[in-house]
């Protein structure tokens, strides 16, 4: 059974401590039958070229006792920020939501602005202690001369975090599969797909681990598409030629382990079986061990032979669409 609408007296409660502390219900924009109030946005101060960092509010009323509070972050050189709180006290969600500075959600740096989405969730602090609401990293997004990477963050232990690489609208761009890859074993190649490449970034540890793992990859992967985009096609090849061929080999250790397999299993009876017992049980054994190793990699394998780290075709990445219509903005 839905809940009822939002009564004048419980609108009046909910908002009772965002009024003592300056924050006042926009009546206009929130909606009583879907329980949900809006507060009028309030400005904080900011460093750097933008001025000023909006916030706005959004109070939910679930009508089960319990509340889900978010806060909305914007800024002139950044996507927006959010951060998300649920709990039965409106006042004690308004404090925790001040607890956490805005300007901590933002990162700025050489051609590229990065904004953090968390969650206050229940973590168990490092003495072991009952659990307290932190907040864990959701979703972070970074601007790139116009280039949009989004990071989701799930929040199953084990699982890796989503990559998706956005062109600006009428711009095209040739990304070589192993732009991000070649940043470490924890990242994987792009893929292309209809909204431009995704890709995947492993995440380790616990709530609080994965999300520091996931601040520091959306920097790196943001100072380093910056910095590399900024540049031409073949200085990418030329600072990166050894990763380059790190990830060539890393993709192609599903196809290696399977010919290393077919020579194990042709050479164990000739070289192994009579003469050493041991060795020949050491050897049979080598086959599970590759296999295993295969399904290390941050992408499911893939029996397949990567392309050679060749320099890329075109001298510079961008390429307005424009450019690839023939005849475009000729007359007959």
């Amino acid at each position: 059974m839905p809940a009822l609408p939002l009564t004048h007296h419980e609108i009046l409660e909910l908002a009772a401590p965002f009024n003592r502390r300056g924050r006042h219900v926009d009546l206009p924009a929130s909606d009583r039958l879907e329980r949900r109030l809006l507060f009028k946005s309030v400005d904080h101060p900011a460093e750097g070229a933008c001025p000023v960092t909006q916030e706005t509010l959004k109070l939910e009323s679930l009508g089960t006792g319990t509340c889900r509070l978010t806060r909305t972050l914007t800024r002139c050189d950044s996507p927006p920020a959010t951060l998300t709180a649920m709990g039965p006290d409106p006042g004690a969600l308004l404090a925790l939501m001040d607890s956490v500075p805005p300007l901590e959600q933002f990162r700025a740096g050489p051609g590229y602005f990065t904004a953090r989405s968390y969650s206050m969730e229940p973590v168990k602090g490092a003495s072991g202690g009952a659990p307290g609401l932190r907040p864990v990293m959701t979703q972070g997004v970074a601007w790139v001369e116009g280039l949009k990477l989004t990071l989701g963050v799930p929040s199953t232990r084990g699982v890796s975090a989503d990559i998706q690489l956005t062109p600006a609208p009428g711009e095209s761009l040739e990304l070589p599969e192993d732009l991000l890859a070649v940043l470490g074993w924890d990242w994987a190649r792009l893929i292309r797909n209809t909204d431009g490449w995704r890709s995947k970034r492993r995440l380790r540890g616990g709530p609080l681990g994965r999300t520091r793992t996931a601040e520091g990859a959306l920097d790196e992967a943001a100072a380093h598409l910056a910095k590399t985009l900024a540049a031409s096609t073949l200085r990418f090849h030329e600072e990166w030629a050894a990763a380059r061929w790190g990830v060539f080999f890393r993709r192609a250790i599903p196809a290696l382990t399977l010919l290393v397999l077919l020579i194990i299993v042709a050479t164990i009876p000739h070289l192994f079986g009579s003469r050493n017992p041991a060795l020949f049980m050491l050897a049979f054994h080598v086959p599970t061990l590759l296999i295993a190793l295969s399904f290390c990699l941050q992408e499911l394998p893939q029996y397949e032979i990567p392309p050679l780290p060749r320099p890329p075709r075109a001298p510079y990445w961008r390429r307005p669409l424009a450019m690839n219509v023939e005849g475009a903005g000729s007359t007959p």
